[in-house]
């Protein structure tokens, strides 16, 4: 397995288990914002010293920092309001779109970039499609039945 490959992995589930504490930390009644901004904090500390004691030292321009600066806050205002998805409704629904929003640079990269629609990749667009469908029928029929509990 590539060390690439591994940080992939590595990245998902760590981000999964993000959103797994900080459903844990709502539902603690803990300051949940806060635990979040201090795992970023680490992260970016954590990055941040990866990065300067590669070799060769990575030398880092200002357009590059101005980026990734501008990129990790909108990465931070993303997981901020799924955080306040999660204390309106349930936890599936906000992880769910927010899994799906990993479609959006998948189809810039083909679109962008050029990249090949392959088979597989069709096959994993259907399914976001039909999780989708899944998503908005179970809201639909939550929202029936929790109608006909309240007409009671």
């Amino acid at each position: 397995m590539s060390l690439g490959l591994l940080f992939c992995i590595l990245g998902a589930v760590s981000f999964g288990l993000l959103g797994c504490v900080s459903k844990m930390a709502e539902r603690s009644k803990c300051n949940s914002s806060a635990v979040v901004f201090w795992m970023i904090c680490w992260a970016a500390l954590f990055m941040l010293g990866r990065t300067l004691t590669q070799k060769p030292i990575v030398h880092l321009s200002w357009p590059v920092v101005g980026l990734a600066l501008g990129f990790g806050f909108c990465a931070v205002l993303a997981f901020l309001a799924f955080q306040m998805s999660i204390e309106i409704g349930k936890v599936t629904v906000g992880w769910l779109f927010m899994n799906l929003s990993a479609g959006v640079p998948a189809l810039v990269s083909m679109w962008l970039y050029g990249e090949k629609l392959t088979p597989l990749k069709s096959v994993a667009f259907c399914l976001a499609l039909v999780a989708l469908f899944c998503l908005f029928q179970g809201n639909r029929l939550e929202a029936r039945e929790a109608t006909l509990e309240d007409s009671k």
